[in-house]
């Protein structure tokens, strides 16, 4: 009575139910029952007595593959979830449990496994996957948004603000010395006039790029401050080696030769007043700012194409 009880089970079970023979080569299939074949599309007749390996056809570079495999070898239970193919050709997901019977001797006679489709919860769990890594992208992409310009690319002024206080207040503690330049790119209204804006901001594009690619140490960036103005902050430097730097900006930019008929040179040059300043306690960051944007203010003043410094 036992055993037609649990018959009856296994034939109406909902889960594909297999029985493979252990002691013949390869392990075959001996019994499926209807659920298997429902899920599978092959019948009983098709699919016994051959390795159920089929069911991968050529997807077989599965990782699981291997672990099924081993556990087979060593007559152990596994549990994974397996890309197979019906016999229409469509994929399903497989969760396959496979447990060894063991006979009176205790060698592994068989295997049962049991097949569950769990195709809805593989496809709602990559979806999920999916929609998370769509907002880690949309996080990073506001995240750069917030500190990048979206014209040139580099930092952008609510940036440079935020870090202009912390590298004042370290400078402050250390003792440090800090450059600020204040770049400005000469006659550029003149530019958008004659060449159009497009080309203009193709032009600020580049000038940012040759300015982001000049550092020496890595705490130094260049920010868009507003317009065509750029800022650079370096922190370390002695004021001659600030004037040197800031002199192989305005090369740099001569460098790109990008024509402007309303330059005195000809092509697109750069206006820079820059500041170096040994912090104490008592010196805020809006003085760095200010000695830096009224020498600019002089080297316009004296023709451009020039950097100054109080």
């Amino acid at each position: 009575m036992k055993i037609e009880i649990l018959k009856q089970a296994v034939m109406d079970s909902r889960d594909g139910i297999t029985i493979s023979d252990n002691c013949i080569d390869d392990n075959p299939l001996i019994f499926v029952n209807p659920a298997f074949e429902r899920m599978t599309g092959y019948s009983f007749e098709e699919i016994t007595n051959i390795n159920c390996r089929y069911l991968q056809r050529n997807d077989r570079k599965q990782p699981e593959l291997k672990i099924v495999h081993n556990a087979v070898k060593k007559g152990e239970y596994c549990l994974v979830t397996l890309r197979n193919y019906r016999k229409d050709g469509t994929m399903f997901w497989n969760e396959l449990s496979i447990s060894p019977i063991h006979d009176e001797n205790g060698a592994v006679t068989n295997f049962i496994g049991i097949q569950k489709d769990v195709t809805p919860r593989m496809i709602i769990q990559q979806q999920l996957r999916d929609e998370h890594q769509s907002l880690e992208k949309m996080k990073i992409h506001f995240e750069q948004l917030s500190i990048k310009d979206g014209l040139t690319g580099i930092y952008n002024r609510r940036f440079f603000d935020t870090q202009l206080e912390i590298q004042c207040k370290i400078a402050c503690r250390n003792g440090d010395s800090l450059t600020l330049a204040i770049i400005d790119v000469d006659h550029f209204k003149s530019f958008n006039d004659i060449y159009g804006h497009q080309a203009g901001d193709e032009a600020l594009i580049r000038v940012a790029d040759s300015l982001n690619k000049s550092f020496q140490r890595g705490s130094d960036f260049a920010a868009r401050y507003g317009g065509e103005e750029f800022v650079i902050l370096s922190n370390g430097m002695a004021k001659d080696q600030a004037a040197l730097y800031v002199k192989s900006l305005c090369q740099r930019v001569r460098d790109l030769r990008i024509p402007h008929s309303a330059s005195s040179t000809g092509y697109l040059t750069i206006s820079i007043g820059y500041s170096v300043h040994t912090f104490g306690p008592l010196h805020p960051s809006n003085v760095l700012l200010a000695q830096a944007d009224k020498a600019l203010y002089v080297a316009k003043e004296r023709g451009r194409d020039q950097f100054f410094s109080l």
